[in-house]
């Protein structure tokens, strides 16, 4: 028992001591990183701007004659009045756009004059063969399903709520409501 007392006793002295030598020294002050102002002296000029924008005439007091013999400019002009030249990345793009939309246009006009040649041919050879087979053109044209009148249709109601489950048992959605 003695040695426990003992060292609760140097355990609370230690502690003590170390709180008392252990704290954290203040942090040094950093030096200014530049010199104090001098409050007297001379601002440095201002910057200059850049070139080109300075205001310039929008109009040009005279006006420019047109070059005779000259030969005429090989681009075009669009809504925007924008001159764009025949070798430009705007102009090469919508070219080869135009062509891809027409080789489309080809292959689909190609496909549909393909599909309506393969109809003919098909109606021409199912009506040799049924010509042929001795097969009757009106058992194909048939509908499958009975002509009903509107008593059959009514009748046909009433026995699906007859013989049909009761509305307890039928299978609901839970967002559906009554």
């Amino acid at each position: 028992m003695d040695s426990s007392v003992l060292a609760i006793i140097l355990f609370a002295i230690m502690a003590i001591l170390s709180d008392k030598l252990g704290r954290k020294k203040p942090p040094m002050k950093m030096p200014r990183p530049f010199p104090p102002r001098d409050e007297d002296g001379k601002l440095p000029p201002p910057m200059p701007a850049p070139w080109g924008t300075e205001k310039k005439e929008g109009n040009i007091p005279f006006e420019i004659p047109d070059i005779k013999g000259a030969p005429l400019p090989k681009g075009t002009i669009d809504e925007g009045g924008v001159y764009r030249e025949p070798g430009t990345k705007m102009q090469d793009m919508l070219e080869a756009y135009r062509e891809e939309m027409a080789d489309k246009a080809r292959a689909a006009a190609y496909e549909a004059k393909r599909q309506e040649e393969e109809a003919a041919i098909r109606a021409e050879e199912e009506a040799v063969y049924e010509q042929q087979a001795g097969l009757k053109k009106s058992a194909l044209s048939e509908n499958i399903l009975p002509r009903f009148t509107k008593e059959q249709v009514q009748q046909s109601i009433v026995m699906a709520e007859i013989l049909g489950k009761p509305k307890a048992y039928q299978h609901r959605s839970p967002y559906w409501r009554r």
